[in-house]
């Protein structure tokens, strides 16, 4: 009776994530957290259900040097924010403070500076302008085949992100989806895709966020798993980033994680700064003094001999 009871329980993510495809044009939801900055642009009719374009799909070229990159002469992208157009404010995110506190609790040292819960919530602000910026890029990616995959996923998360921060999220995907791939059958009906990734963040909880933003009309679990994988690994690292800065006051070795101070190590960072900037321009490559990642690293080589 036992055994028969385990084949019919299954886990939230399990019932809300299919094996396959996820249709989001079978969503009648109407998406809180759209991608698009204004209700103003016009949409594209696909089989009856209406496909929301974002900002960068109205660049000129439409290619990927011109991801995030907006033309002064383009008003109506620029209309959402006088010069500088903004990127959307997520009224909900695919993740919870106590799970961003699970995901940096992965890494020992990463806790040290003990973040209070102000911190952990204007981090998790400061990321989610990094979802929203690989998501659109994921979803313009996606266009051609009506469908999102691990594939558009970790495209998109090498345009957006720097080098070195996108091989770190994306060998995170790699580890999360092998995990996933080699757990057994049995697991399907007793554990969640999330505990199967070895995942902190939920992967159901991605899927959905990216159906109701009508990221694609089709899109597939593993595409979930890159993203959820992703957006773990991204916390971790900037925080790591924050926590190494040379701005972070010390008591003892330890160091003291203030808004104040994340802010400053944030903004002297060239990989991450235009990252998690609220205006659509601006990307990684410099940080908010102007200066390039590569004058940083020549900079920070110089001084180190």
């Amino acid at each position: 009776m036992a055994g028969k009871d385990k084949t019919v329980v299954r886990t939230l993510e399990d019932l809300t994530l299919d094996s396959g495809y996820g249709g989001a044009a079978d969503s009648v939801r109407s998406s809180s957290v759209s991608l698009c900055c204004s209700d103003t642009h016009q949409s594209v009719s696909h089989g009856g259900n209406y496909w929301h374009l974002t900002e960068s799909m109205h660049s000129r070229h439409n290619s990927l040097d011109t991801v995030n990159t907006v033309l002064a002469e383009d008003t109506e992208i620029l209309e959402c924010a006088g010069h500088c157009a903004k990127l959307p404010e997520l009224e909900e995110v695919p993740w919870s403070l106590g799970e961003v506190e699970g995901a940096l609790r992965k890494d020992e040292e990463l806790m040290l500076g003990n973040p209070s819960p102000e911190v952990l919530a204007r981090l998790s602000a400061l990321i989610s302008r990094a979802l929203v910026r690989v998501a659109r890029e994921a979803q313009r990616l996606s266009l051609r085949y009506a469908k999102c995959t691990k594939h558009e996923i970790q495209s998109a998360i090498k345009v957006v992100l720097s080098w070195t921060i996108s091989v770190n999220c994306i060998t995170a995907a790699l580890s999360a989806l092998s995990i996933y791939n080699m757990s057994s059958a049995g697991d399907k009906f007793s554990r969640g895709k999330s505990v199967r990734c070895g995942l902190v963040f939920s992967v159901g909880r991605f899927f959905r966020w990216m159906v109701d933003s009508r990221v694609a009309l089709r899109i597939h679990e593993h595409a979930a798993i890159y993203l959820c994988a992703c957006m773990e690994s991204l916390f971790r690292e900037v925080f790591g980033r924050v926590l190494r800065s040379a701005l972070v006051e010390r008591d003892n070795g330890i160091p003291k994680i203030t808004l104040e101070s994340m802010e400053q190590a944030i903004s002297n960072d060239s990989e991450i700064w235009g990252l998690l900037q609220p205006y659509q321009h601006l990307i990684c490559g410099k940080n908010s003094s102007g200066r390039k990642a590569q004058q940083n690293i020549l900079s920070n080589h110089t001084n180190f001999h």
